[in-house]
């Protein structure tokens, strides 16, 4: 049986219904896998990695104090039902808090349209993922003027502000999206079109779908898998409105950042079946949890979860990564990859790692990065000025590695902020967390 807790839910005040959560939506059923292996990632961008690979979800900006790590972008999620709760009436603090925190600290804002208001639903009597309370919230608005008086009015007011927006959260979850995949096309062209009309330089989101689910096992809370969802959507007309296709990679069955690989290759078939092979690629929201009867993270899986999902995502051609979240509730979510301790503020092993990899990565640029015979993964990234640095680690467990004398290496650095002297026997311990040898 799955535990049902009474929760306020993010930054609203708002008792709702809570189970064991996917991102900002109620997962009703769970169905464990076999995991799959990856053995290799064929492609490397040449490009710089910039700072906005490293995105975050931010639950509480009222509450919780700004990160103290850099962020470089942050996704952004307010109800549209909070946001209007009457047709003309309208209440922007918490966006408007949103949008000046990220502004202040020079952080690209995504903005997520989301859960329909009772007034404006459909279905205005329809249960989704706010309980009973708020009604409506999956459905499609029954008058396409009042969504894209929404869209409208969000876009205007924070023009040159908020330079993404993203057409819906996870529209393959029944309680997130109760509509057709050709009423959300309807709405992505609505959308996109009033998007444009504000502002050219505006970035079109596809909806988030839960890309590392399939239907098999999952019927009583997803419609469809989410790459076939994402799939049916671009087929039907919405590839004309897409910038960036942006799925959550949440996955049961591929456990470690290894294994997401196969989803991020599916999704990628997905994009060039639908002639979408030039556009990029975001994970707009994703994390790691254990299931109730496993052993919580340890230090060392935390600092490699972390940097090794950015280390791979960008090895496979992700552009940007929201990772969710910087606050998450541990009451709610007591086996979740934490960030911070419960008060908001403490960094923990996960999020020293999550600033320490931005230093390996940004700016630099990405050689190679694949596993060798013995499963140890290698990514070799170069600066500017003749630098080459090489990322290394086992995702089975410790050993040692000896490392090749033609890398010049003179130093080790490690998650934590360690810096060390190599061993004149030219030999390291390699383990679940990377390590920089430079």
């Amino acid at each position: 049986m799955i535990s049902i807790k009474i929760s306020k839910f993010f930054f609203l005040g708002i008792t709702v219904l809570t189970l064991p959560v996917i991102g900002c939506t109620t997962l009703f059923s769970l169905k464990k896998s076999p995991a799959l292996v990856v053995n290799t990632i064929a492609t490397v961008s040449s490009t710089p990695i910039p700072k906005t690979l490293f995105g975050m979800h931010i639950q509480e900006p009222t509450k919780t104090p700004w990160p103290a790590v850099n962020l470089g972008a942050l996704r952004v999620f307010v109800p549209w039902f909070f946001i209007q709760p009457n047709k003309g009436e309208w209440k922007f603090e918490i966006l408007d808090k949103y949008v000046d925190l990220a502004e202040q600290q020079g952080v690209e804002v995504l903005y997520v349209f989301n859960d329909t208001p009772k007034w404006a639903a459909a279905r205005p009597n329809e249960v989704g993922e706010w309980g009973k309370d708020f009604p409506g919230v999956a459905s499609e608005p029954k008058d396409m003027d009042d969504w894209r008086n929404f869209v409208r009015t969000v876009a205007t007011r924070y023009k040159g502000r908020i330079r993404a927006y993203q057409i819906w959260n996870e529209t393959n979850n029944k309680n997130d999206y109760s509509g057709s995949i050709e009423k959300m096309v309807e709405m992505a062209q609505e959308a996109y079109k009033v998007l444009k009309e504000v502002d050219t330089n505006i970035i079109v989101v596809s909806p988030g779908a839960i890309a590392g689910l399939d239907l098999p096992g999952n019927e009583s809370w997803i419609s469809l898998g989410g790459v076939d969802w994402l799939d049916q959507y671009f087929a039907k007309g919405a590839a004309a409105y897409t910038d960036v296709v942006g799925p959550h990679l949440y996955s049961i069955k591929e456990k470690t950042p290894e294994e997401r690989v196969q989803t991020i290759r599916r999704m990628q078939q997905v994009m060039a079946k639908n002639k979408l092979s030039n556009k990029p690629l975001w994970d707009t929201e994703n994390a790691y949890a254990k299931f109730p009867n496993e052993q919580p993270f340890t230090d060392e899986e935390a600092r490699g979860f972390i940097a090794r999902t950015y280390i791979i995502y960008w090895a496979s051609g992700i552009s940007r990564f929201y990772w969710y979240a910087w606050d998450v509730n541990t009451q709610i979510h007591p086996n979740w990859l934490k960030m911070v301790q419960a008060d908001n503020k403490t960094l923990t092993p996960a999020s020293i790692a999550y600033g320490e990899v931005q230093k390996w990565l940004i700016g630099a640029t990405m050689k190679s990065c694949q596993p060798d015979s013995n499963k140890i993964w290698i990514c070799q990234v170069t600066r500017d000025n003749n630098y080459t640095g090489w990322i290394v680690w086992n995702p089975e467990g410790k050993l040692p590695f000896k490392v090749p004398s033609n890398w010049n290496v003179k130093q080790v650095r490690d998650l934590a902020g360690g810096k060390s002297t190599l061993p004149a026997s030219g030999s390291v311990e390699i383990g679940r967390s990377p390590i920089l040898l430079d």
